[in-house]
């Protein structure tokens, strides 16, 4: 009987281990709980059999937890349960009617943020200089991933 509770809180502890791992990722909660049942399958072993089988019982959990470990790590484990669909959809950039070095004039007061008026469309620019009155012209010194960066002409 009692190397059947050592087996079963074994198996449990890895069971929510791989649960914690897989399925739950970030509570912590099964992980915890899955190394306190690995460390007290270990603790149980001493107290039923003694120090030398609860040793040995103690390695043997430790190289088989990291035998499983290596094993799903090298082999293809992982990618049978690991999303492999890749999405090669691009978002559409907002500034494809411009580009560095395009002229425009502000379409409101640029402190530093404001309107500007480029190839007749319009754009939340932001300007280099502190400040640049409204019909003013601009050019485009860069386009960042949200913001097109302005100078005054």
């Amino acid at each position: 009987m009692e190397f059947l509770t050592l087996f079963f809180l074994l198996v449990i502890g890895l069971i929510l281990i791989l649960i914690e791992i897989l399925f739950i990722p970030g509570t912590t909660i099964f992980g915890i709980f899955g190394i306190l049942a690995i460390f007290y399958s270990d603790y149980l072993s001493f107290q039923y059999f003694g120090s030398e089988f609860a040793i040995v019982y103690s390695i043997a959990n430790s190289i088989l937890v990291l035998f499983i470990v290596i094993y799903t790590l090298k082999t293809n484990t992982w990618k049978k349960i690991a999303l492999s669909k890749v999405h090669n959809v691009k978002v559409e950039n907002k500034f494809n009617y411009v580009k560095v070095g395009d002229e425009g004039k502000t379409a409101s007061a640029l402190r530093p943020y404001g309107k500007a008026i480029f190839s007749e469309r319009f754009y939340e620019v932001k300007s280099s200089e502190n400040f640049i009155d409204e019909n003013k012209k601009i050019k485009i010194i860069n386009i960042l991933q949200n913001k097109i960066m302005v100078k005054k002409i």
